[in-house]
């Protein structure tokens, strides 16, 4: 049904902003349309800011879209944190830290 649809992509955001940094905290699943809701996010703080962070500590699943969102992300300056096993095995795979193989 349409609301086990849209729970499927719920995402929350926050931002925290101070004079030298922006962190976007994000929980829930980085998936399908919330992709594009990180997206615009960081597409609306404007790039000027000196310091800018993702933080996916709660963030419980990610798809490819996500990972090419978090991937340019980076590339583009963006640091991404994350705390906890699961979360820190997606900053290893995002940050291409595999130890294992």
């Amino acid at each position: 049904d349409a609301l086990s649809k849209a729970l499927a992509f719920m995402i929350r955001i926050e931002t925290e902003q101070t004079d030298t940094q922006l962190t976007f905290k994000v929980a829930g699943k980085l998936c399908g349309n919330s992709v594009e809701a990180l997206a615009e996010c960081w597409r609306l703080s404007g790039r000027d800011r000196s310091t800018q962070f993702v933080d996916l500590s709660d963030v419980i699943s990610i798809d490819k879209a996500g990972w090419r969102l978090l991937r340019h992300m980076h590339r583009q300056g963006v640091e991404v944190s994350a705390k906890g096993l699961a979360t820190q095995t997606i900053l290893d795979e995002l940050l291409d830290k595999g130890g294992c193989s």
